[in-house]
C-alpha cells in the first residue's frame, strides 16, 4: 500500500470537488510547464487487460512528456495469458521500478485491490462499468476550455448509460463543477440508481436537446449486453442518433463530445462528429495533460 494514499485514483468520487479542481488546474499548467519531480529511476507500469486506443496511447505520451519510462504490458503478450493474476503482475512491475501503475481491467474491483496492496501509486484507466476517472477529468477540462465555468450549464449524456464507466465519471466531474446533468437513453439502457446522485433521467432526446449547452454521445456497448439489445438498431438510430437535423434544434452554441470509440452513423453521424461543433479531437488532446497531472500525483513521494 502507498505511504501516501492520495497518490491513488480509483474513482472520481474519492475526490472532493476541490480535489477535482486542483487536478484540472494542474492539467492546464501541464500544457506549458515542464514538471521536475521525476528521477531517472522512475517508471510507469501500463497494465491493460482490456483493449484501449486513446487511453493507453495518451498515458504513454504523458509518461514520455514527464520524462519517465513506461513499462507497457499487454495482456495477450504477458504471463496473464498463462493465468498469472493482475496483482502478481503489478508486483512484478513494482520490482522492475514502477512507482506508478496504470491499470485497465473488466473487473471494477481490480484498481482498488492494487491500490490496497501496491506501494506504487495506482491510477484506474477504466474498471468494469463503474469508473474511468481520467476520462471524466479530460471531459471536464474540454468543457472548461469552452465555457470557462460550468455553473449554470446543462450537459447531456446520451446512449448506453447502464454500461458506461465514462458516464459515471462524467457525472461526478460535471456536478463537482456546478453543471446540471441530464442522462438520455431508452429505458433498457438507463440505470435508475443514478437518479439518487442528483442527475435527471430522460428517454426523449428531442425534447432534451434544446436545453443543452454540451452533449456527450456514447456508443452502445454490445460486448457488455449479455442478452442483446431489445430495441432494434433502426429504432435506436431514429430516436437517439445525433445528426444534422437534430443539431439544428439545439442551441447555436452547443458543443458535441464523444469519448470514443465512435460507431459512426449509429449514435452520431460523421458530419456531426467531424463538424464545427465537435470537440472530439480536443477531448483526445486533453487526455495528455490530464494524465500527466495524474501521473505526477501518483509518482509523488511521501513528504516530497
Amino acid at each position: 500500500m502507498t505511504d501516501d494514499p492520495d497518490r491513488d485514483l480509483v474513482k472520481l468520487s474519492d475526490l472532493s470537488p476541490e480535489g477535482i479542481r486542483e487536478i484540472l488546474q494542474r492539467s492546464i499548467q501541464m500544457r506549458t510547464s515542464k514538471p521536475a519531480i521525476t528521477t531517472r529511476s522512475d517508471h510507469v507500469g501500463l497494465l491493460f487487460s482490456e483493449p484501449s486506443t486513446r487511453t493507453s496511447l495518451s498515458f504513454l505520451a504523458a509518461s514520455q512528456r514527464l520524462g519517465v519510462h513506461p513499462l507497457e504490458l499487454r495482456a495477450e503478450a504477458s504471463s496473464l495469458s498463462k493465468g498469472e493474476s493482475l496483482l502478481d503482475t503489478a508486483i512484478t512491475l513494482e520490482a522492475l521500478g514502477a512507482n506508478a501503475i496504470v491499470v485497465r481491467d473488466g473487473d471494477e474491483q481490480t484498481a482498488a485491490t492494487l491500490a490496497r496492496h501496491c506501494r506504487a501509486g495506482v491510477i484506474n484507466a477504466g474498471g468494469g462499468t463503474r469508473a474511468h476517472p481520467s476520462q471524466g477529468l479530460l471531459d471536464a477540462l474540454t468543457l472548461l476550455d469552452e465555457f470557462g465555468d460550468l455553473q449554470g450549464k446543462t450537459i447531456g449524456i446520451v446512449g448506453d448509460i447502464l454500461h458506461s464507466r465514462v458516464a459515471r465519471s462524467d457525472i461526478v466531474a460535471f456536478r463537482a463543477l456546478g453543471a446540471r446533468v441530464i442522462l438520455v437513453a431508452p429505458g433498457e439502457l438507463h440505470d435508475q440508481e443514478l437518479e439518487g446522485v442528483g442527475v435527471e433521467l430522460s428517454d426523449d432526446l428531442d425534447s432534451t436537446l434544446p436545453q443543452l449547452d454540451a452533449i456527450q454521445m456514447l456508443r452502445i456497448q454490445h460486448e457488455r449486453i449479455e442478452s442483446g439489445l431489445r430495441m432494434d438498431r433502426e429504432l435506436y438510430v431514429e430516436r437517439y442518433r445525433l445528426d444534422e437535423a437534430r443539431l439544428d434544434t439545439a442551441k447555436e452554441t452547443l458543443i458535441v463530445m464523444h469519448p470514443g470509440p465512435i460507431n459512426r452513423e449509429v449514435e452520431i453521424t460523421s458530419v456531426v462528429a467531424d463538424g464545427q461543433r465537435s470537440r472530439i479531437r480536443q477531448q483526445v488532446s486533453n487526455g495528455v495533460p490530464v494524465r500527466m497531472a495524474l501521473l505526477e500525483r501518483a509518482l509523488r513521494r511521501s513528504g516530497g
